[in-house]
């Protein structure tokens, strides 16, 4: 609870500091001129994604077992900058979806959740467990979890969805597969 009230804290900060931002355009300044270089060009008159990041971590870490919080976080840390930086260098060789991500970029993050899975299962001793095709088997579900949750049709920021959606259908498979939380 350490945890999830920290982030909260942090997260409460944030959205004061955003929404002071968009009110202020003397202080949205001086907040660019700074953080600028890491936001997105469409985050310049709107509220960037580290609020809606810093809100599913926090309820991944309050809701889902300890393993899942860690792994569907990791998921939104790894998978979803691999799936970006893939998609935007090499998305044009490939389809794209309705909102605009690349299938390319898509696959990338599902086979970097996929590898992220199964080094965290290893770690865990989950092969021990479940089996190696159990493991390979969650490592699977869990990680198409993680790299499809930014292709949902919801009007929310990636940065929720990702460890939200990718936790719950991980501590589904996980409970299917006999992986022990």
């Amino acid at each position: 609870w350490v945890g999830v009230g920290l982030l909260m804290t942090v997260f409460v900060i944030n959205l004061l500091v955003e929404t002071a931002r968009l009110k202020h355009p003397g202080l949205n300044e001086k907040v660019l001129r700074f953080w600028g270089p890491l936001m997105r060009s469409c985050e310049v008159n709107r509220i960037s994604g580290v609020a809606p990041y810093l809100a599913s971590a926090a309820l991944a870490i309050a809701f889902f077992p300890k393993p899942i919080a860690i792994l569907s976080i990791l998921f939104l840390a790894v998978g979803d900058p691999v799936a970006s930086l893939l998609g935007v260098l090499y998305g044009q060789y490939g389809f794209r979806f309705s909102n605009g991500k690349s299938a390319l970029g898509t696959l990338a993050g599902v086979l970097s959740c996929v590898a992220l899975a199964m080094c965290f299962g290893v770690s865990a001793g989950w092969m021990q467990a479940a089996g190696p095709l159990g493991l390979l088997a969650f490592s699977l579900w869990a990680g198409v979890a993680g790299g499809v949750a930014e292709l949902l049709p919801l009007e929310m920021d990636d940065n929720f969805t990702i460890p939200i959606v990718s936790g719950l259908l991980s501590w589904f498979a996980a409970l299917m597969f006999g992986i022990p939380l």
